[in-house]
């Protein structure tokens, strides 16, 4: 599941409190300490060391393992051997314990969307997903309802994904953790299929049946691969299935199944080459301030004093960006964009929402008209226009930015978009940072 950005940036909480930036003379120019930019109102301050960063995916985006029970009847030919058991019952459920998760679990951790933290949830990022601390216990039950002997088990996957390949492994761990009474060690195959344009090269972590006592592990990889076709997209969830018996039995049919909880989307619709990603994930776009100066405060100023850290929503048609930028910045607004290169040299209208989003190609005539200026260590927001007061009701952002800064974020937004493989109208997060 997917959740608006948080506001990430110190600026001014109102513009009424933004002028008094200028009173308590906040607005001293950069590096120099020299008097506050004349004929300039200032509206805002972004203060480097305030800035929070983007929220970890992980705790976004999880699912918790759901409690499931199922019953198969004992073969009359191995009952015998098993104490006279006529049934076995098989419970999953979430592990709630972190002190009793097996180091295999942890291992199990390939990458940063496991959260060793939270055991008995399923966890995502935009590119992979953990299954961790799915405890699974076998039970042995007579004619009376006894329970003869349990084993318990302990369930970890793992799997990274590629936003330039359409294969991948998934990593499976099963630790027995426990056993008891007439179960002295559990024969456990696994396997795995999945939907979609999707087949599994090696569907199973192990071949055959391996036969675990307590303590011992059986872990392996298996494959996917979706061969999308150019143009398109397919979705794909993975299925789980575990076979397991006490000893003396053979596993003739799953009873321990489960679908992850977060689908993969694999396209061949963004970039040269096809790839995957979790969608329940939103993307996050991140310009630091280090990076892109004055594009990033001004994409930081405009989300938080008007947008209140709303998301974009992606246009992937490049001549509708450009006519959008056209109405924003150029030649189509009704009010010309005035470069300053007084105090931005190679002074240029930097858009914000992006041309490129469907949030975005508003008259410039509405916007803000905003110069971000690094002074005294944070970025100074400042009124472009006497004749155009900010509100802080605008709908838009006109930032006067170095051609150069205004270029390279420019670039960076593509990158984004072929990293995190987001598709037309699809939502994203702009955050930024220090």
């Amino acid at each position: 599941m997917s959740r608006s950005p948080r506001r990430l940036l110190a600026i001014g909480a109102s513009l009424a409190a933004a002028a008094s930036l200028i009173a308590a003379g906040s607005a001293s120019a950069s590096d120099t300490d020299k008097e506050a930019r004349p004929g300039l109102r200032a509206i805002g301050v972004l203060n480097a060391a305030e800035l929070a960063s983007p929220p970890n995916p992980t705790q976004l985006h999880s699912e918790r393992v759901t409690l499931n029970t199922s019953c198969t009847p004992v073969t009359a030919s191995a009952r015998a051997g098993l104490g006279g058991a006529v049934k076995a019952c098989v419970e999953t459920k979430p592990l709630t314990d972190l002190t009793s998760m097996p180091a295999a679990t942890k291992a199990a951790a390939l990458n940063d969307s496991c959260d060793i933290t939270r055991p008995g949830f399923f966890t995502a990022t935009r590119h992979g997903s953990c299954l961790n601390g799915m405890e699974v216990t076998y039970r042995l039950i007579d004619n009376r309802g006894v329970v003869l002997g349990t084993g318990v088990m302990n369930v970890a996957t793992s799997m990274t994904l590629s936003a330039s390949r359409t294969t991948w492994n998934e990593t499976a761990t099963v630790k027995v953790v426990r056993v008891t009474g007439q179960v002295r060690a559990l024969n456990i195959s696994y396997d795995v299929k999945c939907t979609g344009i999707c087949r599994m090269t090696d569907a199973r972590p192990w071949d055959g049946t391996r036969t675990l006592g307590q303590g011992a592990t059986a872990t392996g990889p298996v494959t996917y691969s979706t061969p999308v076709p150019s143009g398109t997209q397919t979705d794909v969830t993975s299925k789980h299935h575990m076979y397991v018996v006490s000893t003396g039995a053979i596993p003739t049919q799953p009873n321990v199944n489960w679908d992850n909880a977060f689908p993969i989307r694999c396209d061949a619709m963004v970039g040269a080459n096809a790839g995957c990603i979790i969608p329940a994930a939103r993307a996050n776009f991140t310009f630091s301030l280090a990076e892109f100066r004055g594009a990033a405060a001004t994409y930081g100023w405009a989300q938080n004093a008007l947008r209140g850290g709303a998301p974009l929503s992606r246009d992937p048609s490049e001549a509708t960006a450009d006519r959008r930028r056209e109405y924003t910045c150029g030649r189509l607004s009704t009010d010309p964009f005035n470069p300053r290169p007084d105090l931005v040299p190679d002074d240029s209208c930097d858009e914000f929402p992006f041309a490129s989003s469907y949030e975005g190609g508003t008259n410039g005539a509405f916007c803000a008209d905003i110069v971000p200026l690094y002074e005294n260590g944070q970025w100074m927001i400042y009124e472009a226009r006497p004749d155009k007061p900010v509100t802080g009701t605008e709908p838009c952002v006109r930032g006067h930015v170095t051609n150069a800064d205004n270029s390279s974020a420019g670039l960076a937004l593509g990158r984004y978009v072929q990293r995190d493989r987001v598709l037309d109208t699809e939502k994203y997060n702009v955050y930024v940072t220090n």
